[in-house]
C-alpha cells in the first residue's frame, strides 16, 4: 500500500475525496489543502489519468519530525534515494510551507537537495544533476512547523492542465478542475447520462463546454498527456501497468463518443469565439460541439435543444470594469433563462454573490467555491415560472415595515442620530437653493459618510407628492454583513421623520449605481407613473418599476446646455434615453430634432414627454435604431444634418459591432470621430460619459475644439461626487481671415 497525497484547489478536498473512493482509494481524509489516501500503484496511477478536480498527487516517501533544521538534510540523506532515481540522473524539487526558521521556499528545496546529493555522495561517490525544467524525478517537501512530509510527484504537471490549450496565449478564466467540479456540483454528469443538452450562453474561451464534454464522453482529463506523466522516468514506474490503463480509456472513450449528448455555447465576443474553437479542437470535440456569436440580450435559442443543464461564468465587475456595467448584464441573463429554457437547470457562477440578485431567479441552493484566490459562489436553480423572482429591487414600503419592526430601537441609536443630523444639515442648504433656481428632484445625500454607503435622491411630483429614491452602494469585502444591514436599517429608520413622508413613498434599489444599458431593465409592473418639473419641461418619472427613473440628475445641467445650445437649431440625441435632453431643447426652441435608441419601452416613455410639453411630433422624431448601426449607415452616406448633437452612450454594451461590445473608453475615439461627420459647419458635439475612469483621448482631436465643460455642467447637488460624469464640447476650430 502506497500512502499519497492529492492536492486540489481550495474548497473542493470534499470533492476531490468522493472522487478518490470511486477510484479505489482506501483511508482517504480531506484536509484543507487536499486529500491523503492509501492504495495500490494501479490506485495511483488511475487518479493521475482520471482524476477531474486534483492538481498533483505525491507518493510520500518521508513523514518525521525535525527538532532542528540540520536534522532535515539528514533525515532527507537517510532515505534509499537509489530506489527512486539513478545517481547519474536529474532531479528538481520544490518547496512548500514554514518552520525552524526556514520562511523561504527557496531555501528549503536548497536543504532537501543537498540531503539527496549527499546520498549519492555517501553511497556512489558521486552526485546526481538539478534540472528544473526537464527533471527525471521531482521532489517535493512540505514544511508545518517542525513536521516535514517528503514527496515524489508523480504527475510532473498540474492536472488541471489537460493538453487542449497547449500553445494558446490566453489565461481561461477558469481552471479546467474548477470548471469540471462547477459541472459537477450543477448535476451534469447525471443530465448527460439522460440526454440533456448543456448551453454556456457566455462560453468565453469554452472550459466549461470542454469539460462537460469529457464527462459526457468518459474521456480521462490525463489522457493527453499520458505520455508526460512525471513518474514515467521514475525507477519504480510499472510501464505495462499503466499502457493497460491508458489503452482502458481510449475504449472508454471510444464507447462514450457514441452517446454524447449535445452541447452548445455562444458568446458576444468573436475573439473569445476564436479561442474556443481552436480550443475544442484541440480536446476533439470540433464536431460535437456548437459554438456561436450571439448576446443573451438577443434572447433565444437557435434550434429545438432537449431541456438540460445551461452553465456559466458571467462577469462580475473586476474583469469588464466597474461593477455598475454588469448588473445588466445579469438581468438580461435572468430574462433570457426564464424565457426561453423553461424546465431546465441552470448554473451560474460568480465571484460577486450580490450579483445574483440581479438575475431574478430563486436559487434552490448555493456552494462556495475558489477560483484561485477569489471565493466565488456557484448558484443553482430549477427555471420554472414558481421561482422567477423581480431582480435586485425591494419596495420602500417593504423595506421600511422591516425597519417599523425595529424602530424603537434604531431610531434612537446613535448612529441613527448622526445620520439624521447630516441629512438635515444637507437638506437646509439644498432647499433654498432647489426653490431659488426651480428644480423639483435632487440629490441630498451621496456616502457622505462612508459608513452609511447609501445615494438618496428628492423628488417632488405635480399629482403625486414628494417621494424618496434610496440607492445603496456595495460594501466593501471588509465590512461585515451583519453591520452594514444595521446601519441601512438606521438610516431608513430616520427617513420618514427628516423628509414628513409617509413610508410608501420611500423606494429602497439595492446596491444601485447604474448607468449604460441598466437602465432599460424592468423589475416591477407598478406602472405608477408621475411627473416632475426640470428646465420649464414637464418630465416623466417612474420610481419602481425600472433601475432607473426616467431622469438621470446628474445631467440636469447637461440638458440645460443642450436646450441652450440647441435654440432654433437643429438636434441630433444618440442613445436618446427617454429623451429628456430632446424634450427640454424643444420646449426651449429647437427648430427639429431626432432621437435614437434602442428600447421601444423607453422611446414610448419619450413620446410622453413630448405629449405633456406640447412638442411638434412633424418635426421632432423619435426612432427605433441600433445606433452604432444608424451611425454606420448614415456616415456611409456623408448627410451633415445637425446643428447640435448629444452623444451619452453607455459605458459597456454588448453588440455584434466592435469585436462583440462596446467599451466607451476603448471605442469612445471612432465613436466620436463618427458622429462630428454629422455635424454641420459651426456645429457643436457634446459628448458625456458617467464611466468614472474615463480619460479623453484628447491628441486625436488635433483638428477640433475641445472644451472641457465637466465642471461648467456639475449640479451643486453632485458636487460632492465630482467622477459621477465627464462632459466636452468638440467644435470646429474658426478659420481666421487673411
Amino acid at each position: 500500500m502506497l500512502k499519497c497525497f492529492a492536492t486540489s484547489p481550495g474548497g473542493l478536498s470534499e470533492m476531490l475525496r468522493e472522487e478518490l473512493i470511486a477510484l479505489g482509494a482506501e483511508n482517504v481524509k480531506a484536509q484543507p489543502r487536499g486529500v491523503s489516501f492509501e492504495g495500490s500503484l494501479e490506485v495511483a496511477y488511475r487518479a493521475c489519468l482520471w482524476s477531474r478536480l486534483a492538481n498533483r498527487i505525491y507518493l510520500t516517501v518521508l513523514e518525521t519530525e525535525l527538532d532542528t533544521q540540520e536534522d532535515l538534510t539528514l533525515e532527507v540523506a537517510a532515505i534509499d534515494w537509489d530506489q527512486h532515481m539513478d545517481a547519474f540522473g536529474t532531479f528538481a524539487v520544490s518547496f512548500s510551507g514554514k518552520g525552524m526558521g526556514i520562511d523561504h521556499s527557496h531555501y528549503g528545496a536548497l536543504k532537501i537537495k543537498d540531503g539527496i546529493v549527499d546520498y549519492f555522495r555517501t553511497v556512489s561517490n558521486s552526485r546526481p544533476s538539478v534540472d528544473t525544467m526537464h527533471p527525471e524525478l521531482r521532489v517535493h517537501g512540505h514544511l508545518n512547523r517542525n513536521r516535514l512530509t517528503l514527496s515524489i510527484d508523480l504527475t510532473g504537471h498540474s492536472l488541471h492542465q489537460r493538453g487542449y490549450r497547449e500553445g494558446q496565449q490566453v489565461k481561461a478564466p477558469l481552471k479546467e478542475n474548477v470548471a469540471a467540479a462547477l459541472l459537477m456540483r450543477a448535476g451534469w454528469p447525471e443530465i448527460a447520462k439522460q440526454g440533456g443538452t448543456l448551453y454556456d450562453p457566455m462560453c468565453g474561451s469554452g472550459t466549461f463546454l470542454i469539460e462537460a464534454a469529457m464527462m459526457a464522453s468518459d474521456l480521462a482529463p490525463g489522457l493527453e498527456k499520458s505520455e508526460q506523466m512525471g513518474f514515467l522516468t521514475w525507477k519504480q514506474h510499472d510501464a505495462k501497468l499503466w499502457l493497460s490503463l491508458v489503452e482502458e480509456a481510449e475504449e472508454r472513450e471510444a464507447e462514450g463518443l457514441r452517446n454524447l449528448p449535445a452541447i452548445y455555447g455562444s458568446d458576444a465576443s468573436h475573439k473569445s469565439l476564436d479561442i474556443a474553437e481552436e480550443a475544442i479542437a484541440n480536446a476533439g470535440y470540433a464536431d460535437a460541439i456548437e459554438i456561436k456569436q450571439m448576446t443573451v440580450e438577443q434572447g433565444r435559442r437557435w434550434g429545438d435543444w432537449t431541456p438540460g443543464l445551461v452553465i456559466s461564468n458571467p462577469p462580475y465587475g473586476e474583469r469588464l470594469g466597474e461593477l455598475d456595467t454588469v448588473k445588466s448584464i445579469y438581468v438580461e441573463l435572468g430574462n433570457y433563462l426564464k424565457n426561453e429554457f423553461d424546465g431546465w437547470q441552470a448554473a451560474i457562477l460568480t465571484c460577486n454573490p450580490e450579483l445574483g440578485m440581479y438575475l431574478g431567479l430563486k436559487a434552490k441552493r448555493s456552494h462556495n467555491f475558489f477560483n484561485g484566490p477569489m471565493e466565488c459562489k456557484l448558484f443553482r436553480f430549477d427555471i420554472k415560472e414558481e421561482f422567477h423572482r423581480q431582480p435586485a429591487v425591494k419596495g420602500g414600503a417593504k423595506l421600511a415595515e422591516e425597519v417599523q419592526m425595529a424602530l424603537p430601537d434604531l431610531v434612537q441609536s446613535e448612529g441613527a442620530k448622526m445620520f439624521a443630523n447630516r441629512l438635515k444639515k444637507n437638506i437646509k442648504g439644498l432647499r433654498k437653493w432647489a426653490k431659488t433656481n426651480q428644480i423639483s428632484a435632487y440629490r441630498v445625500y451621496d456616502a457622505d459618510m462612508p459608513e452609511y454607503a447609501l445615494a438618496i435622491d428628492f423628488y417632488q411630483t405635480l399629482e403625486g407628492g414628494d417621494w424618496l429614491v434610496v440607492n445603496e452602494y456595495a460594501a466593501p469585502k471588509t465590512i461585515d454583513r451583519g453591520r452594514a444591514k444595521k446601519r441601512l436599517h438606521e438610516a431608513m429608520s430616520v427617513l420618514p421623520e427628516v423628509f414628513d413622508l409617509p413610508v410608501d413613498h420611500i423606494v429602497f434599489k439595492v446596491r444601485e449605481r447604474q448607468k449604460g444599458t441598466s437602465q432599460y431593465e424592468r423589475l416591477d409592473e407598478n406602472r405608477q407613473f408621475f411627473t416632475m418639473m426640470e428646465n420649464g419641461a414637464k418630465l416623466r418619472v417612474n420610481f419602481t418599476d425600472y433601475l432607473d427613473t426616467g431622469v438621470f440628475l446628474d445631467h440636469r445641467d447637461v440638458r440645460a446646455y443642450v436646450a441652450q445650445q440647441s435654440r432654433g437649431k437643429s438636434l441630433l440625441n444618440l442613445f436618446c434615453y427617454t429623451a429628456t435632453a430632446t424634450t427640454e431643447a424643444a420646449v426651449h426652441g429647437a427648430k427639429n430634432s431626432l432621437s435614437l435608441d434602442m428600447s421601444k419601452t423607453y422611446l414610448y416613455w419619450a413620446k410622453h414627454n413630448f405629449l405633456s410639453n406640447g412638442c411638434d411630433e412633424s418635426k421632432h422624431r423619435l426612432e427605433q435604431a441600433n445606433v452604432l448601426e444608424w451611425l454606420e449607415k448614415s456616415t456611409a452616406e456623408g448627410k451633415a444634418e445637425f446643428d447640435v448633437i448629444f452623444l451619452d452612450p453607455p459605458s459597456f454594451s454588448t453588440s455584434k459591432r466592435m469585436e462583440g461590445t462596446l467599451d466607451i473608453q476603448r471605442d469612445h475615439v471612432d465613436l466620436i470621430k463618427q458622429t462630428l461627420t454629422l455635424l454641420k459647419p459651426g456645429g457643436e458635439l457634446i459628448f458625456s460619459t458617467n464611466l468614472r475612469k474615463f480619460k479623453l483621448s484628447k491628441a486625436e482631436f488635433e483638428d477640433v475644439e475641445v472644451t472641457d465643460i465637466t465642471q461648467k455642467t456639475m449640479p451643486k447637488d453632485f458636487q460632492r461626487n465630482s467622477k459621477i460624469h465627464q462632459a466636452w464640447s468638440f467644435k470646429e476650430p474658426l478659420i481666421e481671415s487673411d
